[in-house]
């Protein structure tokens, strides 16, 4: 190996110079030119390597180098090292031309000093890689592997990430296996796998792994680096899926692939032979050159004249993958296996294998074409005949019924893959024949159908097509559940196709009845229809018996396809053509009915309700007594309802009510109704209709609270004022929850009873709705909280009165103690109005509390005065009353305030309004003209 560095370039090209050359283009110099004059010496040098360099002087003058320098350490192990790398050269090429043995064992022995001696003075030298690499060829070549396989050891520990690395394992895995040291053998080459398929020598090592395995014993261990040399050199790197053929490698690649295969099918023996082969390949990832895996093995035991092994070989891939390109072949080569061992059962049995994988019409022919393959095209057509002739033969000869089932086998095979031969009619029909006499039914009313139909007209055809249903029939009496329904349809369609092929057959009229029934039967609508409307249109007719069937058919095919018009009209034939005692006539009127009905169904999911109506009153009319008629009756209501034709749809309904009183759409009736009363103005039958529903016990509790809701809005909307406050009392206890519309109720019936004067009714769900409102905890709303607030500012009032009432008589002292009472309570019920903070009851809570501390200044003012006073003791008096006054007065100024300054928040409600009148009252010099804002309070007091 040349190794060129331009250093050492340089230094070669100066030795030359001395060597060669002693002038220079410069002016001679004054004294004799010395090394050192060297130093100042510009040297043009280029990269390329030297031409035409001869390799003694080039060594002569690396010599003269390193006696003269001794200074320069780098310049001196490049040196050597070159030195080295020249002897070593030299002496490969004196033994490839094969010239003196002793000057190559000098220049290997030459090359070793070098080589020793740079390693030893210059251990740190950076290239000591390529040096220890060159050591151990030139130990090689000198006939001295141990120390070769040394220095290559070294070069591995020393240097693994050299670029020699993958080479040096290489040659220490070859000097390994020669001493026949296989485990250390084997871990060298796992060395060079491990590089991958970038260096020169993987497939070697694969192949020479496997080699240490298989010596170690390690037999199938071995396969998989065997298998790694097919990978590397057999499988194209553009598609994994292709082969490539071993005729267009490279004499290298195709002896190291034959050895390989060899080696294989020898490990292979040794174990289970294809059974191994089996194992192997189902463990791996599909390879396109496993089929000469077992080719080879085949071949290997043809060797040994093993022949039933060797056939045994080549099937295996067969039945592995028998639809390969290559299977073929392998199972001619397994019959030739066979011929040759004298075995003329198991060549009979590997022909009729051969017809059994490769007859047309088989697996293997999907995607191929006969044309691309004339080789098995000709020994399937020979192997054919011999196979059908000698079954034939056999047949005639011994009548067993198992001749005649093979015989007609290969009848049958031949047939099917040659079809073009003369007189194929009639073989086709005898060998229908054979498979019926044989019991093969199936087979031979399949047979009997190509006779019939695939070879135009001919006498058998006809017989043929009816022996074909005969043939079905026989085979579904051996069968049952599912294999037979799927057999029926096989003997209906065969049928279908015997009456419109042979339709002057006499027979042809029964088998299109009975394909009629059969089709609707087995859900084939279509062809039911087909059946029956050929049949109707044969000619003569058919008996009348056959048309009503054929009619009752289409009319149920129709009715099972939602085609419900249609099937009216078949069902109206049909009926037409019954006696009016026939057994079957109710139900043909049932089917009428239901298709009447269907139609109508049809028409409302479509959007078009009125035509839905009409059909549906349809059915009372032409089948008022069937089943269906409840329900057209109620679907008519419904859909009236829907329209709001409120009249008609009440008729309707009130007459479903009579008429079906025990229908479970009862229930539904009174709920139609109940809406239909209601809508059309009828608030008194509406409210009975929705308390029935209230009432109901089947009705779940949503339904029960809204229809009773209504009853009451119904019954007060109708003037039973009774009856709603009954309902809604009834809704109250009933349905507490939601909360809502319990609180609704609650306040109707305070109104209620109101409006009826009656205040303690009243004052009851006054409080209840408090009470409600404030155990309502998470469940409370801003609606309840508002109800409650304003029924506290009611309840109030009465308290408010109380107040009022009380009079200031002599003595003051008493009458206005028990006045002041009264007016703290009115101020504490008007104080728990306002703390629910609802806008308008705040308002109203703060103007009737300022209000009561003005009309207790005013009380006062205006309070019985004590007799008997002078007139300077009643001016002291009123003095005294007035300072008592203004402190209430002051305070009812301060709470219209409160009032007045929510005008900032946007409150300007009637009590505002109130509260700003009151202080232009009371303070009209501030307030009589302007209203003004005050800082809120956040109290009434």
């Amino acid at each position: 190996m040349k190794v060129l560095v331009s250093r050492l370039t340089c230094i070669a090209a100066i030795l030359g110079a001395m060597a060669l050359s002693p002038a220079t283009s410069v002016a001679a110099p004054k004294k004799p030119a010395t090394i050192k004059d060297l130093e100042n010496q510009q040297v043009d040098i280029s990269p390329d390597p030297p031409q035409n360099v001869d390799s003694a002087k080039t060594m002569d003058s690396y010599k003269r180098f390193l006696d003269l320098n001794a200074g320069d350490a780098a310049l001196r192990a490049e040196a050597l090292r070159r030195l080295g790398d020249l002897n070593l050269e030299s002496s490969e090429s004196e033994r490839i031309e094969r010239e003196l043995a002793t000057n190559e064992g000098l220049r290997a022995t030459e090359a070793i000093h070098l080589y020793s001696a740079l390693l030893k003075a210059y251990p740190k030298y950076e290239r000591n890689d390529s040096v220890l690499y060159q050591l151990a060829r030139a130990y090689e070549l000198n006939a001295q592997p141990d120390r070769a396989l040394a220095s290559l050891d070294r070069l591995v520990a020393q240097y693994p990430n050299s670029h020699f690395i993958d080479e040096a394992q290489f040659r220490r895995g070859e000097l390994l296996f020669s001493d026949k040291a296989y485990p250390k053998s084997q871990a060298a080459y796992e060395a060079v796998i491990k590089v991958g398929s970038s260096s020169a020598f993987y497939n070697q090592s694969l192949y020479k792994h496997g080699w240490t395995l298989f010596k170690q014993g390690e037999n199938e261990r071995s396969l998989d680096s065997f298998a790694g040399v097919l990978d590397s050199v057999l499988i194209s790197k553009r598609d994994p899926n292709a082969l490539i053929e071993l005729d267009t490698l490279g004499r290298a690649n195709r002896e190291l692939v034959e050895d390989t295969f060899r080696v294989m099918s020898i490990t292979f023996s040794y174990l289970d032979g294809p059974k191994s082969v089996a194992d192997f390949v189902k463990n791996r990832k599909p390879r396109p050159y496993s089929y000469l895996l077992y080719a080879r093995l085949g071949d290997l035991y043809m060797e040994k004249e093993r022949y039933t092994d060797a056939a045994d070989s080549y099937r295996a891939f067969v039945s592995q993958d028998r639809n390969n390109e290559k299977a073929p072949l392998l199972e001619m080569q397994a019959i030739e296996a066979y011929s040759k061992g004298g075995f003329p059962q198991l060549v009979l049995q590997g022909k009729k294998e051969f017809v059994e994988n490769y007859s047309f019409g088989t697996a293997y022919w999907q995607g191929r074409e006969p044309k691309g393959e004339p080789q098995v095209v000709a020994v399937l057509k020979t192997n054919l005949k011999d196979v059908a002739q000698y079954y034939h033969a056999q047949a005639q000869r011994t009548k067993d019924v198992a001749d005649y089932q093979e015989a007609a086998k290969w009848y049958r095979s031949y047939l099917r893959s040659f079809p073009d031969d003369p007189g194929t009619a009639v073989t086709n029909y005898l060998l229908a024949d054979t498979l019926f006499e044989s019991k093969q039914y199936l087979d031979a009313a399949q047979e009997y159908e190509s006779t019939a139909y695939h070879y135009g007209d001919h006498e058998k055809a006809a017989a043929a097509g009816y022996a074909a249903i005969i043939a079905y029939g026989k085979q579904e009496e051996t069968l049952s559940g599912e294999p037979k329904a799927t057999l029926h349809l096989k003997t209906i369609d065969s049928s279908l196709k015997f009456a419109q092929t042979f339709p002057a057959h006499p027979e042809s009229g029964q088998v299109l009845t009975r394909a009629a029934t059969e089709l609707y039967a087995a859900k084939d609508y279509l062809r039911a229809v087909s059946a029956s409307e050929a049949l109707l249109a044969k000619q003569p007719a058919v008996d009348v018996a056959k048309q009503r069937i054929a009619w009752t058919v289409i009319g149920n095919s129709n009715f099972d396809q939602g085609v419900f018009d249609k099937a009216e009209a078949a069902y109206t034939h049909a009926q037409a053509l019954m006696p009016p005692n026939d057994p079957e006539r109710a139900a043909i009127v049932e089917r009428l009915a239901a298709s009447i009905y269907k139609q109508g169904e049809q028409k409302s999911k479509s959007g078009d309700g009125s035509a839905a109506v009409e059909d549906f009153m349809r059915v009372a009319a032409l089948a008022p007594s069937s089943k269906v008629r409840a329900n057209a009756d109620f679907d008519a209501a419904a859909l009236l309802v829907t329209q709001k034709q409120w009249d008609r749809a009440i008729v309707v309904l009130e007459g479903f009510r009579r008429n079906f009183p025990q229908s479970p759409l009862q229930t539904d009736v009174t709920r139609n109704l109940a809406v239909a009363y209601s809508e059309s103005n009828k608030p008194g039958q509406a409210a009975a209709e929705f308390e029935q529903i209230a009432q109901a016990p089947k009705e779940t509790p949503e339904v029960q609270r809204e229809a009773t809701l209504q009853a009451a809005d119904l019954y007060d909307k109708a003037g039973n004022s009774a009856k709603s406050r009954t309902m809604l009392e009834a809704f109250v206890k009933h349905f507490p929850q939601p909360m809502g519309p319990a609180m609704e109720a609650r306040n109707k019936l305070s109104v209620i009873a109101g409006k009826a004067g009656d205040f303690s009714g009243r004052d009851y769900w006054l409080k209840d709705i408090i009470a409600a409102d404030r155990s309502a905890g998470a469940a409370r709303t801003d609606r309840s909280r508002a109800l409650a607030a304003k029924a506290t500012l009611t309840l109030a009032a009465p308290v408010r009165e109380e107040f009022r009432s009380i009079k200031l008589v002599v003595p003051l002292k008493k009458s206005l103690a028990e006045k002041r009472k009264a007016m703290e309570a009115a101020l504490k019920a008007y104080e728990a109005a306002a703390d629910y903070q609802v806008a308008d009851v705040t308002t109203a809570a703060t103007f009737e509390s300022a209000e009561l501390y003005r009309q207790l200044g005013k009380d006062l003012m205006s309070s019985e005065r004590p007799k008997n006073l002078k007139k300077d003791e009643l001016e002291q008096y009123d003095v005294l009353l007035e300072e008592q006054a203004f402190p209430f007065e002051e305070k009812s100024i301060k709470l219209h305030e409160v009032n007045a300054a929510r005008t900032k928040d946007g409150t300007y409600d009637e009590w505002v309004q109130k509260s700003f009148a009151a202080l232009a009252q009371l303070n009209p010099g501030r307030y009589g003209k302007v209203e003004i804002g005050e800082q809120q309070v956040e109290s009434i007091r």
